[in-house]
């Protein structure tokens, strides 16, 4: 999704658009993401975790390659949203695979890896983008892509087996009954209540995401350089986050631990509406809160992201695309509310994510049950 970042400035010059145009190369790859992820769900379910993601990244591998050789923007809009629809498999089935191997204490820790990774990914995409859409033309990123979607198909296909329990394979169901699935992760409050705070605390961090450079340059004094070196800190302190968590589950177990994690972001979101309303806000104690807020989110969504597919663990698959699409519809609306109020001014940002957080909190209430087994 980020590898393409750092080019869009020399793709928007090679077919003479500005760069607010070449957005809608991010937009549509976004776009397929939400719109594909709870379809690959479904398919996780009807026909097996291992045939989806084959086929999911064979679609994305072409659509990539694709990319590199279109000569037309509309087709290349069109070919990023078709490399969504194909890799949206990865996150689905993956989130999947993960609770139908492990139990729910083991799903935690085991997406407290997974999260970790993915703080890592957006530091390191860019760099590798910009480096190789210098030396090598903006194109050569998708190439890159194909590459690697290609090392992930060919591992898919070699190492990985169907982790789908014989028992409840979803290959004899009809299309009805699993769309009557989708009715019934709806109404029920605990999947909900998961599903809404994974979309809450990110919509938190996307409030800041949107406008943070321009935050950073008005009210800081702090360029596009340190803007970067700094934002890869905030990764950092999220992967110390997802990290943590895992060490934390095993210690005093999953709902301690997601409780921990919506208490520090609570506090994160008050402080930094605080900080914001104060006299001044100074450099060193919105960043320091930033990272408290990014460390926390760590905390929290393994907790969020196992609790959505452990709820139904017979049609995990559907669970998890349905959960991350309207996770990322929530989480990007927040993107979008915070780029639409930003006028140079951060306190209508601070209060967008103070909001975020508090709602954070308020879905926790939707998640209690009785804990029978409570690691």
């Amino acid at each position: 999704m980020v590898v393409v970042v750092p080019t869009l400035g020399e793709l928007g010059r090679r077919y003479g658009i500005g760069y607010a145009e070449a957005q809608f190369l991010i937009s549509a790859y976004l776009f397929g993401l939400g719109a594909a992820q709870p379809f690959s769900g479904m398919l996780c379910d009807r026909f097996g975790r291992r045939p989806v993601l084959l086929t999911g990244f064979a679609i994305f591998v072409a659509a990539s390659v694709g990319c590199a050789l279109a000569d037309r923007l509309d087709v290349l809009i069109a070919l990023r949203f078709l490399q969504a629809a194909g890799v949206s498999v990865g996150t689905v089935a993956t989130r999947a695979i993960v609770r139908d191997t492990h139990d729910e204490a083991g799903t935690v820790r085991a997406l407290s890896v997974i999260a970790a990774a993915m703080g890592i990914a957006p530091v390191i995409a860019p760099v590798a983008g910009g480096l190789l859409g210098a030396s090598a033309g903006p194109q050569s990123v998708f190439l890159l892509s194909a590459a690697l979607g290609g090392m992930v198909w060919l591992r898919v296909a070699l190492r990985l087996r169907e982790t789908v329990p014989p028992e409840t394979q979803h290959g004899t169901h009809s299309l009805a009954q699993l769309i009557a699935d989708y009715g019934t992760l709806l109404r029920a409050r605990e999947f909900m209540g998961y599903t809404l705070m994974y979309g809450m605390v990110q919509g938190g961090f996307f409030a800041f995401l949107a406008v943070g450079a321009a935050i950073f340059e008005n009210d800081l004094g702090i360029g596009q350089r340190g803007f970067g070196i700094i934002w890869s800190g905030m990764a950092l302190a999220y992967v110390g986050g997802a990290a943590l968590n895992s060490r934390l589950v095993r210690s005093r177990g999953t709902q301690p631990t997601l409780r921990l994690g919506i208490a520090l972001t609570v506090i994160a979101g008050v402080l930094i509406l605080a900080v914001a309303l104060g006299p001044g806000h100074g450099a060193f104690s919105l960043i320091g809160l930033l990272a408290l807020l990014t460390a926390a989110s760590g905390l929290v969504i393994p907790g969020a992201m196992a609790g959505s597919v452990s709820y139904r663990p017979e049609i995990a698959g559907t669970s998890s695309g349905l959960s991350s699409a309207l996770g990322l519809i929530i989480s990007g609306g927040f993107s979008i509310i915070s780029g639409s109020i930003y006028a140079g001014v951060f306190t209508p940002v601070a209060i967008l994510i103070a909001i975020a957080c508090v709602l954070t909190a308020a879905t926790a209430w939707m998640v209690r049950a009785p804990q029978t087994s409570e690691p």
